[in-house]
């Protein structure tokens, strides 16, 4: 009697840990359905990125375009003022036009920029976009004296 309660036990037991184990089938069936999952994150992934470069070339180009509406309007601005002054006017409106085409050059360079060194292109753009934004506005300052 007890050596029937143990192979019945043992019976039992064996049953149960085939059960809770999976197949090498289910095991692969498991892992390919978490390789498109990974698939599909990384596509999507991707898509967000390209999407964020888009909008933010479209931004910096029409950034660009107003700066350049901006020189045109101060070059054609007369000014009542010596010649010399005038002249290192017209100087820094050159220097400022400089800089936006640069500025428009490296945005167009920015193509072979690589998906982990964006974030720290886009800030370093951010920043110098910022500062030849100070450029036109120190500029205007200069005017009104």
């Amino acid at each position: 009697m007890k050596r029937i309660i143990i192979r019945l036990g043992l019976s039992l037991l064996v049953v149960i840990l085939a059960s809770c184990t999976d197949t090498g089938s289910k095991r692969v069936d498991r892992a390919a359905d978490g390789v498109q999952d990974a698939k599909e994150d990384l596509d999507q992934a991707q898509r967000e990125y390209e999407e964020e470069v888009a909008e933010y070339r479209r931004s910096v180009q029409e950034d660009i375009d107003n700066n350049r509406l901006e020189i045109e309007r101060l070059r054609a601005e007369k000014i009542n003022a010596r010649s010399d002054v005038i002249q290192r006017r017209n100087e820094r409106i050159e220097a400022l036009k400089k800089r936006n085409n640069e500025m428009e050059a490296r945005m167009q360079e920015m193509k072979n920029t690589r998906r982990e060194n964006w974030q720290e292109f886009k800030r370093e753009f951010n920043n110098d976009m910022d500062e030849l934004g100070q450029a036109f506005r120190d500029l205007g300052k200069d005017n009104v004296k």
